[in-house]
């Protein structure tokens, strides 16, 4: 049972050693007797430059092999905020899958994980079922000619008997004027005149025949733009009344393989099938993601349902610790779910930034800061992670405004907490630079036994020395 606090206290004594003989190391340059004797212009001089007793320094190579960030106080509503934990997530329209209309053997132009631009090929289809709808196509397009020489053919026909009608009835007039009476004339109108009518019907047919024709070959076409996967009006021009095509031979009859583009930019996600495999119709061949289109997503409880409301101000700030830099923070506005959790107990919040940090991928998790409604003011706040315990006082390090290559031990004079920032009532102004890593060597250096030494300041190698000389 006491070996743990034992160990513990065996640590601690230990630490305690090597800090103590951190701060009691002599280095040379820093006792007396290697200083120069200063003139009298010089004791003014060092006189001014003397540092208070909370000052430490640290120039650029102690920061570098001691870890020492910093971080600027910021103005925050700290009573009024709410953190809720959440992860970054695609959107559903991210993903683009890309589904074969026919069976066939797949050769791929991509691998897993390139990207991938708008029109770019991903995969090429040798199909034997596109092959048989370019046959029903010629088919469709000799037939769609056909249908419009017999429209030709009956319209022919149909001015032939009329002029012959009108050249007759020309004839009958002028031998009446003569007083001639033609027979035969009159018995040939009488044909013409009964066969019109059953020719304009033959002519009426072969137009619509021609029209069915026509809609036929215009459906094909689309069934082939589906199958292919290429726009209707690159796959072949329309035909014009007549059934002429513009440009001669449609584009069809020259694809013998079918080449499937990306339809939008993106990384190439799954590839369930292997080059120059078999698929059926309908087979997923590759999907692709757009990394880009991210939300947030976080659950907050139903308890507080009512803090919330769409359109709040929110930020999204990245977890602590690691490569995340603590104020790399995201922007933006929450729209509520409409559908709770009844198991979990929760609401889910949703935020679509405009805007993302290098940080922000699909699943890395991170918190949710939302402003609910308040009257609060915004406070002057620094990370909770910049203070720490030093005996009975609480402490952080202020970078020297005036000299960046110095800090100042300030005892923490704090106010309320949302348990990541927490206020600060005195000792700092907004823009201030606050010790975020390296803190507890810092500490250690300004306090032996909880009481301050009289300031000092670190060597490069890390080892801290005091201004007095002993």
């Amino acid at each position: 049972m006491n070996r743990p606090i034992w160990l513990l206290k065996q640590q601690r004594l230990c630490l305690s050693l090597i800090v103590l003989g951190l701060v009691l190391t002599a280095v040379p340059g820093c006792s007396r007797d290697s200083a120069p004797e200063a003139g009298p212009a010089d004791h003014g001089e060092a006189a001014s430059e003397a540092l208070p007793s909370n000052r430490i320094a640290i120039p650029a190579s102690v920061r570098q092999n001691l870890g020492i960030t910093f971080v600027t106080v910021e103005q925050r509503s700290v009573r009024s905020t709410r953190r809720i934990a959440g992860a970054f997530e695609l959107r559903p329209e991210a993903r683009r899958e890309y589904h074969v209309m026919a069976p066939g053997r797949i050769t791929l132009q991509v691998r897993q994980y390139d990207r991938v631009e708008q029109g770019q090929p991903l995969f090429v289809l040798d199909s034997p079922e596109w092959q048989q709808m370019q046959k029903q196509l010629v088919d469709a397009l000799n037939a769609m000619r056909r249908s419009h020489a017999d429209v030709d053919v009956a319209q022919a026909t149909v001015n032939e008997v009329q002029a012959s009608i009108d050249f007759l009835e020309k004839r009958i007039s002028n031998l009446a004027d003569a007083e001639v009476r033609q027979v035969k004339l009159e018995a040939d109108l009488a044909d013409k005149r009964n066969a019109l009518p059953r020719l304009e019907a033959e002519l009426a047919a072969a137009r619509t025949e021609f029209d069915t024709v026509h809609a036929r070959y215009d459906v094909m076409l689309n069934t082939a733009a589906s199958l292919s996967g290429i726009p209707r009006d690159d796959l072949a021009p329309r035909a014009d009344g007549h059934g002429h095509l513009e440009g001669g031979t449609p584009p069809w009859r020259s694809v013998d393989q079918l080449t499937i583009r990306a339809e939008a930019p993106g990384v190439v996600d799954r590839l369930p099938v292997t080059n120059r495999g078999w698929v059926e119709t309908g087979d997923l061949v590759l999907d692709t993601i757009d990394p880009t289109m991210l939300r947030f997503h976080a659950d907050a409880l139903q308890t507080d349902i009512n803090l919330f409301a769409d359109g709040q101000q929110a930020r999204i700030v990245p977890p602590q610790g690691g490569s995340f830099e603590l104020q790399d923070t995201v922007e933006g506005h929450i729209a509520v779910g409409f559908e709770a959790h009844p198991d979990q107990r929760t609401v889910p919040i949703y935020v679509m930034p405009d805007e993302l940090p290098r940080w922000a991928k699909g699943g890395v998790t991170a918190y949710l800061e939302v402003y609910i409604a308040g009257d609060e003011d915004q406070v002057l706040a620094i990370p909770e992670s910049t203070v720490i315990r030093d005996g009975l006082e609480s402490v952080f390090f202020r970078r020297d405004p005036q000299s960046p290559d110095r800090v100042i031990r300030v005892v923490a004079d704090l106010g309320v907490s949302d348990h990541r920032w927490v206020e600060v009532r005195s000792g700092v102004r907004a823009g201030d630079e606050i010790v975020l890593g390296g803190v507890y060597p810092l500490m250690l250096a300004s306090s032996t036994t909880g009481e301050m030494q009289e300031g000092g300041h670190f060597h490069a190698d890390g080892t801290f020395h005091e201004s007095e000389d002993e």
